[in-house]
Parts: structure tokens; sequence; C-alpha cells
């Protein structure tokens, strides 16, 4: 079987986007910014009242945009920087277990990974990104020369 790393990274973006953009919607629409808020000044993450509200819209929006591949690296990175501070603060306090790290670690995993990798082939392609320069086939049209003019001694 042949490697396949752009598809591979394509597969690992559509997911952590899907997952992202379900945790976004869940801690927005089901859980509500206020229980979210309570949880996070709970587990140690400072400012809770700023971040709570931040993490659920970047992860609400920034997932389907990174499933499209829409700036996918630096919504990546910002992904991963969110996540790691929002699973570092309870670690560092004490208050979490491996169990409650997995899904983190994954995720900042995933996240990692298209942010050094790219978002692979089959994305929508970033506008800062260059394009692949096309594939030219050769001219069958000849070449002409143009004539050299010649002065006469008088001009």
């Amino acid at each position: 079987m042949r490697r396949q790393p752009e598809f591979a990274l394509a597969l690992v973006r559509v997911v952590v986007g899907v997952v992202f953009a379900w945790h976004g919607f869940h801690k927005i629409f089901d859980l509500g910014l206020g229980n979210v808020t309570a949880s996070f000044g709970a587990a140690g993450v400072p400012l809770p009242l700023l971040f709570a509200p931040l993490v659920a819209v970047l992860e609400l929006v920034g997932g389907p945009l990174l499933m499209l591949g829409l700036g996918a690296r630096g919504l990546a990175g910002a992904l991963a920087l969110t996540t790691a501070g929002v699973a570092a603060a309870p670690l560092l306090a004490g208050r979490l277990n491996f169990p409650e790290l997995e899904l983190p670690v994954l995720l900042l995993a995933g996240s990692l990974a298209i942010m050094l990798g790219g978002p692979g082939l089959p994305a929508v392609r970033d506008r800062g990104e260059a394009a692949p320069p096309p594939q030219q086939a050769p001219s069958k049209k000849p070449v002409f020369k143009e004539k050299p003019v010649f002065k006469e001694k008088g001009d």
C-alpha cells in the first residue's frame, strides 16, 4: 500500500475539526456559558469569565473552518494553545487524573500535527499558501525571432 501523508493529514484535520465543533456546540448550547465558566473557575483556569466564552466560540467556529482546511495551520495552533491551557490548569493544581487528560492530549496532538504538517491535500486552499505551479505543456507554436535592423551610415 502506498503512503498517503496528505490524505492522513486531511483525515486528522477533519476528525479534530468535528470534535472541536461538537465540544463548542456542547459548551454553548447544552451546558451554557455560565456553567462552563463555573467549571473553568473550579478547575483553576485563570480568568474563567474571559476564557470560557473564548474557548467555546473558538471551538464552535474553528471546528468547521478546520474541517474545511481554511486557515488550518493558524487555527490549529490557536486550538492547541487553548486546549493546552485549559488542560494544564487543573493538572498543575493536582485536580486532574489521567483518564480526564486522554481527550485533551489527543486533541492537542492532532492540532499540533495539523499546525506542523499542514492541512493535507483535500482542503480548501489558504489564501496565504502558494498554489503549486501548473504543469506547462511544451509549446507547439513555432518561435520566430525578430530580424536584425540594419542602419545605414547616414541615419
